[in-house]
């Protein structure tokens, strides 16, 4: 204290200065070290969540890959076959006279069709007990659609089981399924059968668990289907299609009209947000692409 009262007030300040400026710099030290740990413990807890999130992710992998093990190791006992790729039969939709000329097992040498060409018009979301024309259901598939076919001779409390699994199913996370009864019975005497585009898989007994893995490996984005991003077909604003409300939707010459035109329904593909439908106009079917 004697020698700071011997100084200039100049040297006063200079000195008070000075230690200001050290305070100032051990005060900002402090904070860098203090982030520095901060940074350390957030990288940490980042590290941690990654890894946590990729053990998860690997959990569920295996998780998945053990539950399909399981279930295709009850195909034998359920007389179902493996899900099977399917060649490809091209795609394209049928001209109206080729149409009246040309019957599913005309166009389609391998049932239920899981490629080739199709018609125009697409079929709404939905659980059906009426005949659907299976070059419409088709298209359908080329949109990333499931479709499963059940024949006449399915035990009825079965098809009942595969219709609420299915409305179950649209309701939740798969909304690009139609069910529909095959017109007899199914190829190789099945009871059940589904198609996605260029797959294939029968079964002699309705089990949800087979369904739902094939519904898992080809479903909409799942699948291989060459337009699966196109929004589903729910009627109204979203994406519309064809609705049987309880009549058959069968097309020449199925119907036995020999004018090539659907009874009912148009469907035009858009070129931003995918196909949209309308119903009930008793016109030609018709398409533009996309």
């Amino acid at each position: 204290m004697a020698d700071e009262a011997n100084l200039s007030k100049r040297e006063r300040q200079k000195r008070r200065r000075e230690a200001k400026l050290v305070e100032q710099r051990a005060a900002a030290a402090k904070a860098r070290r203090t982030r520095l740990v901060l940074f350390g413990l957030c990288g940490l807890v980042v590290v941690g969540l990654v890894g946590a999130a990729i053990a998860n992710q690997q959990a569920q992998r295996r998780q998945q890959a053990a539950a399909a093990e399981a279930v295709t190791a009850r195909l034998d006992d359920l007389g179902c076959t493996p899900d099977t790729q399917q060649p490809d039969r091209g795609g394209g939709h049928l001209d109206p006279q080729v149409l009246a000329q040309s019957p599913p097992e005309v166009i389609y040498d391998d049932r239920p069709a899981t490629s080739g060409q199709h018609v125009g018009s697409v079929v709404k979301t939905g659980v059906y007990d009426v005949r659907i024309d299976e070059r419409l259901l088709v298209h359908n598939l080329e949109h990333g659609y499931v479709v499963a076919w059940y024949g006449s001779d399915a035990p009825d409390e079965q098809v009942a089981e595969l219709k609420e699994f299915a409305q179950t199913s649209i309701d939740g996370q798969y909304p690009k399924l139609i069910v529909a009864p095959w017109d007899g019975a199914l190829p190789d005497e099945a009871n059940f059968a589904w198609s996605a585009w260029r797959f294939r898989q029968s079964c002699d007994q309705f089990d949800p668990e087979v369904l739902s893995l094939f519904l898992s490996e080809h479903h909409s984005g799942a699948g291989i289907a060459p337009e699966k991003t196109i929004a589903p077909h729910l009627g109204g604003d979203n994406g519309g299609g064809i609705d049987p409300q309880g009549e058959p939707v069968l097309l020449p010459p199925l119907d036995g009209a020999t004018d090539g035109t659907p009874t009912e329904g148009t469907a035009t593909e858009g070129t931003a947000t995918g196909d949209t439908a309308t119903e009930g106009t008793g016109t030609e079917a018709t398409a533009t692409e996309g």
